[in-house]
């Protein structure tokens, strides 16, 4: 789309490397690990020359004895040059795990990585059994929109193992987009709900005609013709070809510029139709893993702040006269790699003192939820520790003991994700407390559709339904009632 000059010319100017030198970029991305990029060059590359567009979120870092460029905010990547040229992305988590496998990489997509052909210049290849947990979710969320006689078509993900796109953008091979089936049975499965579609798509075609030659307006009643004469066209060309247990949605061996823009339109149709239900579905689930690792990081911080100071740290510090001043989050700033965000407190103030209150918008990426909309600058929290009489918090001066925890430290919830309406300043002495006529309150109606997160004083993380017995809650919620604590 533009001339090679000025892509190279703007590649160097905003990228920091020529992108005419780019010869390969495997890109890999799933909920768990959210994505990496292997980016392969015919030239050496040079972390150093990587301009402050592409690399102003990271600092210069070590890992394994080599230098990399380190990404202070969780979604966007580290680079590391794991080669003389090639280059990886990630985000920081993911890259390490990746650096520190020595093992050869295993797997149905690295099999199907290998018999990629030369002519492939686009290879994409979608796991559709390790997703299917995630499509069935946005299916679930998407079943009330959806008339009943179309909600059998749901039940199409659990008999496809892999939807694959290959094709040439050079003109050296064709385009195709196929389906695999998970055995034969399953294909025999697909290929009636295909019946079924291109009957119900045959029907309501000829509704519609019929409704047109029933109009007066002759022009109206040629419309309804061409649409009986096209119908079984249409029907013919929507049927994919079935080969075993493979079904073919699309094929091209046309390679003119016409056609070609013709295939990568009807290509993006088809894998939008496709995917689209899960792809919310995807990203919540990233999201609510990063919320997770957030609250698990806290948690590990305060059993830190416990092993040097044998107890977790109080709600809040107080002023010699009573008075709350900062929160336990300031407080736990050092366990979190934040010594230098932590000297700039001064803690003989109250956290809305003219100093302290400047301190606000510089809140950790740790505290905020991803799933929300607010940003760090804002300053409010998500996560809040849970206060009252008998709980992890008893809003006094003087902090918990692992010891106080006498129903064990597995079985008492410390952390609460609350929702956007009640994020709290992050610095302030503001925590969760139990209402007891509404025991959800600031809970329900979270970011993560139907459930909010849980952190226990051991560090694990766990989601809760709202739909929970209350009791059940509350008694998760003591650190020495006794209770016995049955989910189901």
């Amino acid at each position: 789309m533009m001339p090679i000059e000025v892509v190279s010319a703007a590649g160097q100017q905003y990228l920091g490397f020529d992108p005419v030198d780019i010869k390969q970029i495997v890109i890999s991305a799933s909920p768990s690990n959210l994505y990496s990029a292997i980016v392969e060059f015919t030239q050496p590359i040079d972390l150093a020359e990587l301009s402050d567009e592409i690399t102003g979120h990271t600092t210069p870092a070590e890992l394994n004895g080599k230098p990399y460029l380190k990404s202070q905010q969780p979604f966007l990547p580290s680079f590391a040059a794991v080669a003389e040229t090639k280059l990886l992305l990630a985000p920081d988590a993911t890259l390490q795990q990746l650096l520190r496998n020595k093992e050869a990489p295993k797997g149905a997509l690295i099999k199907r990585l290998a018999t990629i052909g030369s002519r492939d210049d686009l290879f994409i290849s979608v796991d559709l059994e390790n997703l299917r947990p995630l499509i069935q979710m946005g299916l679930s969320q998407a079943v009330n929109n959806v008339p009943a006689e179309y909600q059998l078509f749901f039940e199409l993900p659990d008999y496809l193992k892999r939807v694959e796109l290959r094709g040439s953008l050079s003109g050296a091979g064709p385009w195709e987009l196929t389906a695999d089936a998970n055995n034969s049975d399953d294909a025999d499965r697909v290929s009636k709900l295909i019946e079924e579609a291109i009957g119900l798509y045959s029907f309501t075609a000829a509704e519609s005609a019929a409704s047109l030659l029933a109009n007066n307006d002759p022009v109206v009643q040629a419309m309804g013709r061409y649409q009986q004469r096209m119908t079984p066209i249409w029907a013919e060309g929507l049927t994919p070809k079935r080969d075993g247990e493979r079904f073919t949605l699309f094929h091209s061996d046309e390679v003119d510029e016409n056609s070609s823009q013709l295939t990568n339109i009807a290509i993006a149709g088809v894998l939008v139709a496709m995917l689209l239900p899960a792809v919310q579905a995807s990203r919540e689930a990233a999201r609510r893993s990063m919320s997770q690792n957030n609250i698990k990081n806290i948690l590990l911080a305060l059993l830190n702040y416990d092993s040097s100071y044998g107890k977790f740290p109080a709600h809040a510090n107080y002023s010699a006269d009573g008075k709350p001043l900062l929160s336990w989050r300031v407080h736990i700033l050092p366990f979190l790699e934040e010594q230098k965000l932590y000297e700039q407190f001064r803690l003989d103030e109250p956290w809305d003192s003219e100093h302290n209150q400047k301190l606000i918008s510089q809140m950790p990426e740790v505290f905020l939820d991803p799933s929300s909309n607010r940003n760090t600058a804002e300053g409010k929290t998500h996560y809040l520790g849970v206060k009252g009489d008998g709980l992890a918090f008893d809003g006094s001066e003087k902090g918990r003991r692992i010891a106080n925890f006498r129903d064990g430290t597995s079985n008492t919830i410390m952390i609460l994700q609350v929702n956007n309406q009640r994020a709290a300043t992050w610095t302030q002495p503001d925590d969760w407390e139990l209402d007891p006529k509404n025991t959800l309150k600031g809970l329900a109606g979270s970011m993560h559709p139907g459930i909010f997160l849980a952190g226990f004083a051991d560090a694990h993380v766990t989601f809760i339904e709202e739909k929970i017995d209350p009791k059940v809650f509350k008694h998760m919620l003591t650190i020495a009632g006794g209770e016995v604590v049955i989910l189901d």
